[in-house]
């Protein structure tokens, strides 16, 4: 009988928060009862496009995905979170109005993942959020005092599956002109 090896490798692109401000997330996020499987700081992150698991990482894919990391220009924009969503089996924060420019660079990325012939995640749907642990409770939804940061550099991450291990194995600045932004002068 032959077994199929179990994937241990997640590639995705995110947006990663200052590591000052996620350390004060995960601080706060155990009044949500998220201790016993709270999201460490520097793995915070809010997913912008995701690959599925991969049984191993060829340097030809990591490859294609840093191009495709320097083919996106965007500008630096405003993340902000003012809704905390625990679902039956974990807690996020959600933002509760579409970020245009967020969407942009999700939009950005994923065409020319597309033009590179990558496939996103099976059953992927872009949907920004921000998980903060894991915990098996009631579903609740409640506002929040703002949670937010200027998005200045989005990164590529190979998550070791399983292991609490996040490499950045890419990073890019948000340097791009903001054509979204109206000119008050």
């Amino acid at each position: 009988m032959f077994h199929r090896p179990i994937a241990r490798h997640r590639l995705f692109f995110a947006i990663r928060p200052p590591l000052p401000l996620a350390r004060q997330i995960t601080a706060a996020a155990s009044w949500f009862g998220t201790d016993g499987d709270k999201r460490r700081p520097e793995h915070l992150h809010v997913t912008i496009d995701i690959l599925d698991d991969q049984d191993r990482v060829s340097t030809a894919l990591e490859r294609d995905l840093k191009a495709i990391g320097d083919a996106v220009e965007e500008a630096p924009f405003v993340l902000q979170f003012d809704t905390v969503v625990g679902s039956e089996r974990s807690i996020a924060l959600r933002p509760r109005h579409k970020n245009v420019s967020l969407a942009a660079l999700h939009q950005r990325i994923a065409v020319a993942r597309e033009s590179a012939g990558l496939r996103a995640r099976e059953g992927y749907r872009f949907s920004p959020h921000m998980t903060l642990g894991y915990r098996e409770s009631a579903p609740f939804t409640q506002a929040i005092a703002p949670i937010g940061w200027t998005a200045d550099a989005f990164v590529l991450v190979h998550s070791h599956v399983g292991r609490t291990r996040h490499d950045v194995i890419g990073r890019w600045l948000l340097d791009g002109d903001d054509d979204r932004q109206l000119a008050l002068f």
